[in-house]
């Protein structure tokens, strides 16, 4: 598909008033995914449906709000490869597993393809286990299959030294070396070789039936089987090429400058600037329980002044959501410190948690990162619901809301397809670790839910985290913030439609998760029941900046309790609350 090169309809936000009743001629919603999911999706409609309200249409089809909410570290073959089958779409329609035959090289040789992940329900919801690498040398690896110089394989002895893996110019990438590098960083973690069964695990993903809200999703509406990460690297710089179109030339969260980089890094604008400077409403909405937004320390020199005022928590999201009083852009961080729900797999350290008695002996207890992919699949559950029950005839609704649903990189899992050339930023020159930025990361999954967009909607526009960028900007008449966002294809290649589909039409699938007593998803309760877990890499980052900030020197906190203790400690009443509650400090 091509994008519309329609900038002056887009940018029309009053809808008519039109009111108009298909009942009879509107199908039945819902999906069976891949046959196997039908059990976790149930229909929205009936064949008599109940009487309702239409919402109106806008006066050219198209959005006037966009939600965004970016999950953690997973490719688009990780989560979303087995969504077809191939008796469902050839590969010109869809590029997924099924569609190609695609494999890795095991250490002795052996063929490994991909695969949907088998064993326990535990087992399978904490996949990849431990953390494959996703520092750029490790996504080099990945991608080449390149080791350089050959000491990079052994990271225990030698650490990752220049040029980290990076290929010979003018080198394409096959996608062939993610075995590889997640035997090196196996062995880095667990200081000896993975038996087969275990590397084997880099080459998963999971099924439909396994993410049924995510998979149904990019069924019913639309899905891009060509979006990219910004950078082939880690979160903090894809992370801030999604809001500023830059990352300041780094390519590490951590590196020889540490967290203060961010802090202190260039008074660069993000899309958020661009919309106060001209008037347009936006918010960052967080988890309550880590008490401050990951945006908001990486993009500090510019969103500072907006801490108080335009950051709240996922509560008020829901409230906004409910009565019609979202911005025209709301940017969604998931719970990325205690019983994170943002997909990211879990740590690959494991530390003595307990002990527990068995046969008279004291046995202790070991424990990773809390994880389950699962309670992503609900958070966005309750974000999707919040939009499609969104009903509200002068606010946003339903109809007028644009739901994007996106991951920040891939975080070393497997993914088929070669990412793309890019357009550098900016004419700077090589950065950290000598990247040009001339190339974009690894696919990752991206879908659009909104009352334009037909079922079964797969476009195979390049598409890269500039793309929300472009959209906003086009909408309202923006600057663009630099030259990669600029060439950036926009979101309107997923309106689809002329008329909406009523939300009353749309699915409402349901999440597998079962979450634990609810005290367990409160800060203070898991930092003293778990108060010796490990915590994953985005809670260690979040907090690492926070007391980069307010603590210079003070090393990133590693468990639960001194997670806590940074946050309750100097978090507490820097940003926004909820709109009938001061923030605090």
């Amino acid at each position: 598909m091509t994008p519309r090169d329609d900038d002056a309809d887009e940018s029309a936000p009053t809808p008519t008033r039109r009111e108009f009743f298909r009942r009879a001629g509107l199908g039945i919603a819902g999906v069976a995914i891949g046959g196997s999911a039908g059990a976790a999706v149930t229909a929205a409609a009936t064949a008599n449906p109940p009487e309702f309200t239409p919402l109106p249409q806008r006066s050219t089809p198209g959005f006037d709000h966009v939600v965004t909410v970016m999950f953690e570290n997973r490719s688009f073959d990780n989560m979303l490869g087995h969504l077809y089958t191939a008796a469902e779409k050839t590969r010109d329609q869809f590029d997924g597993i099924p569609q190609g035959s695609y494999a890795n090289e095991g250490l002795d040789g052996e063929k490994i393809e991909p695969h949907v992940y088998s064993g326990s329900t535990d087992a399978i919801m904490q996949s990849p286990q431990p953390d494959p690498g996703e520092h750029y040398p490790h996504v080099n690896t990945q991608l080449f299959g390149v080791v350089d110089p050959s000491t990079n394989a052994d990271l225990r002895a030698n650490g990752l030294l220049p040029p980290f893996n990076t290929p010979p110019t003018s080198t394409a990438a096959s996608n062939s070396g993610f075995i590889r590098d997640y035997c090196i960083n196996f062995e880095n973690e667990k200081g000896r070789r993975p038996r087969p069964e275990e590397y084997q695990v880099i080459m998963g993903g999971f099924s439909p039936a396994m993410m049924p809200v995510l998979s149904t999703l990019a069924r019913e509406f639309a899905v891009y089987d060509r979006w990219h990460a910004a950078v082939p690297s880690q979160t903090f710089c894809n992370r801030l090429f999604f809001h500023a179109s830059t990352s300041h030339g780094y390519v590490t969260n951590h590196g020889g400058d540490g967290y203060e980089k961010w802090l202190d890094g260039p008074a660069a604008p993000t899309i958020f600037n661009r919309l106060a400077d001209a008037g347009v409403s936006w918010r960052v909405y967080y988890d309550k329980s880590q008490l401050v937004s990951l945006t908001g320390l990486l993009h500090a020199p510019v969103l500072q002044p907006f801490w108080k005022s335009h950051f709240r928590v996922m509560e008020q999201f829901y409230e906004d959501a409910r009565n019609g009083d979202l911005p025209a852009y709301s940017f969604i961080e998931p719970r990325m410190v205690f019983n994170h729900n943002d997909m990211h797999p879990p740590w690959g350290e494991r530390v003595r948690e307990s002990d527990i008695e068995v046969d008279g002996e004291s046995v202790p207890v070991y424990n990773s990162a809390l994880s389950d992919v699962r309670a992503g699949d609900a958070l966005l559950q309750d974000i999707y619901d919040a939009v499609r029950t969104s009903a509200s005839p002068t606010g946003s609704n339903a109809v007028n809301t644009a739901l994007v649903v996106t991951f920040d990189e891939h975080g070393g899992t497997y993914d088929h397809v070669p990412p793309p050339s890019a357009t550098p930023p900016d004419r700077s020159g090589p950065g950290e670790m000598g990247f040009h930025f001339d190339r974009l990361g690894v696919r990752v999954p991206a879908i659009v839910v909104s009352a334009y967009t037909g079922k079964e909607t797969v476009i195979h526009d390049e598409m890269h985290h500039g793309s929300v960028i472009n959209t906003l900007c086009r909408q309202h008449g923006l600057a663009p913030l630099t030259v990669r966002d600029q060439t950036a294809n926009p979101l309107f290649n997923a309106v689809t439609l002329t008329e909406p589909r009523q939300p009353y039409t749309w699915p409402q699938p349901r999440a597998l998760y079962v979450g634990r007593n609810p005290e367990e998803d409160d800060a203070s309760a898991a930092a003293s029941t778990h108060r010796h877990r490990p915590l994953t890499a985005p809670a260690i980052g979040l907090s690492g900046l926070l007391l980069a900030r307010y603590n210079p020197g003070a090393k990133a906190p590693r468990t639960y309790a001194e997670a806590y203790e940074a946050l309750s400690r100097f978090g507490t009443g820097l940003f926004g609350t909820r709109d009938d509650e001061p923030a605090q400090g």
